[in-house]
């Protein structure tokens, strides 16, 4: 089969996680500002002092902006692995070879890996726009079934009656 390489870098420019992410972020760095203003304030240091603060949030901000525009991430997959790398700040790839792997769970908005070891490894797609899911959960599948590896599908009928069983245990 042809090996599939799904860039998700635009997802991280564009998407209102990476903007929320950014917020937190200045808003944190603003009110260690704040604190360490008071704090040299308070003690009367030189005023010096405030300004190393204020450059040093600025820095870091700039920084963790860098740091998520410049990241590489990706899903990949071919006869020999599935290759992935989600977060921000990790320099290698997760790779999962496709001759450990026992089964394969393919949920709403994640897949899991369950290996012959018995671990499992979860890949959470939840933040993934719809179409880019859909995309990946039908190359995984493939895959999957071209190497003889068991799929179990959850649906989310069985989710919801899960749901209303465990509902009606509880709280009825």
């Amino acid at each position: 089969m042809e090996p599939f390489k799904i860039n998700l870098n635009q997802m991280a420019e564009t998407s209102g996680r990476y903007k929320r992410f950014l917020l937190i972020l200045a808003l944190i760095l603003i009110i260690v500002s704040a604190v360490i203003f008071v704090i040299f304030d308070h003690k009367n240091d030189p005023k010096e002092w405030i300004f190393l603060s204020f450059g040093f949030s600025a820095i870091m901000y700039i920084y963790f902006a860098y740091v998520g525009y410049v990241a590489k991430i990706y899903i990949s997959a071919d006869d020999f692995a599935i290759e992935y790398q989600f977060g921000f700040f990790m320099k290698t790839p997760t790779t999962i070879i496709w001759e450990v792997i026992d089964k394969v769970r393919i949920g709403p908005t994640y897949i899991t890996f369950l290996k012959k070891s018995g671990k499992d490894k979860k890949l959470e797609l939840g933040w993934l726009p719809y179409k880019k899911i859909v995309e990946i959960k039908e190359h995984i599948q493939e895959y999957s079934e071209i190497k003889g590896i068991k799929i179990e599908v959850a649906e989310v009928n069985k989710m919801v009656s899960l749901i209303e069983k465990f509902y009606s245990k509880y709280f009825a």
